[in-house]
């Protein structure tokens, strides 16, 4: 009997837990700050886009003095105002001519939305800001960039609209599933335990709350659906992003396209950018002053 009473309530507290990482999943902090593109020598719009399903994003527009547009896109629980891949990959855009359009994706920074779907709608609010973009003729020679959940939204992206001439993904999740358990790992103690525990079940609740199904969000599905010229940037020392995910996902895109190329430094994950800033101007300007 006390053993059956023990198996329910430690049942009932894997559930609980999972339930409850489930909904800080789906809502994660919002990030806002306050420097603009002003502050990094740059004239900007700020720009409203609402999405089908009423979503409104919020975001800004630079333009240069090319036709060259760059659509810029944060990752998971980050925001358009990121002190420091964000705000260097604009700073970089900009001052090289580009125009950049950087916009908060739905439930972050100061876009609407309850929740976040991890890259999947989102994916479609991407393609709206094209939308937006080309209402402006500011779409015809377009690239994405985007970092770890955007990277990974750059890729679904590329697969699927032919409006976007070249993309960078920087530690894009290649599986979800795993990069959520390695995130789980950062936890320690005992609530880090009881969240690996109750893993399957976080991931099982946020699905069913946000609406997606995670195998639609496993990169693997769109490496040779991809056609344009591609630039990875990963790094050894990311402990979210396996590098042998996406050494995975590199040689699986290369079977159908030449023009994918993958940079893989020594850096932690999205901090290629601060750790080889010459260099990652170099690569990343290199790259679309080639293809856009």
């Amino acid at each position: 009997m006390l053993i059956t009473i023990f198996f329910i309530l430690a049942l009932g507290t894997i559930i609980g837990i999972a339930y409850l990482a489930s909904g800080k999943m789906i809502k994660p902090p919002r990030r806002k700050g306050e420097w603009t593109p002003k502050d990094l020598g740059h004239q900007y719009e700020n720009i409203e886009i609402r999405t089908k399903d009423g979503i409104i994003l919020r975001g800004w527009l630079v333009k240069g003095n090319k036709d060259k547009t760059v659509v810029l896109i944060h990752g998971y629980t980050s925001s358009r105002w990121d002190e420091g891949y964000m705000k260097q990959a604009l700073s970089i855009l900009a001052r090289n001519g580009y125009n950049v359009a950087v916009f908060d994706m739905r439930a972050h920074g100061a876009s609407t939305g309850e929740f976040t779907t991890l890259g999947y709608r989102e994916s479609e609010d991407v393609m709206q800001i094209i939308d937006w973009l080309e209402e402006r003729n500011l779409a015809s020679r377009l690239g994405l960039m985007g970092f770890s959940m955007g990277g990974a939204i750059t890729l679904i992206v590329s697969s699927l609209d032919p409006r976007v001439k070249a993309s960078v993904a920087d530690s894009p999740y290649i599986d979800i599933r795993n990069s959520g358990m390695r995130w789980v790992r950062r936890v320690k103690g005992v609530i880090g335990m009881l969240l690996r525990i109750s893993y399957p079940l976080i991931v099982w609740f946020t699905a069913r709350r946000a609406g997606i199904r995670p195998e639609n969000l496993i990169m693997y599905n769109f490496a040779e659906k991809i056609k344009i010229p591609l630039l990875i940037v990963a790094g050894a020392r990311d402990d979210l992003v396996s590098p042998d995910e996406i050494k995975k996902f590199y040689d699986l895109a290369r079977r159908s396209n030449e023009k994918v190329e993958l940079w893989l430094t020594s850096s932690a994950h999205v901090s290629s950018i601060i750790d080889y800033p010459e260099e990652y101007e170099k690569r990343i300007i290199g790259f679309f002053e080639r293809w856009l």
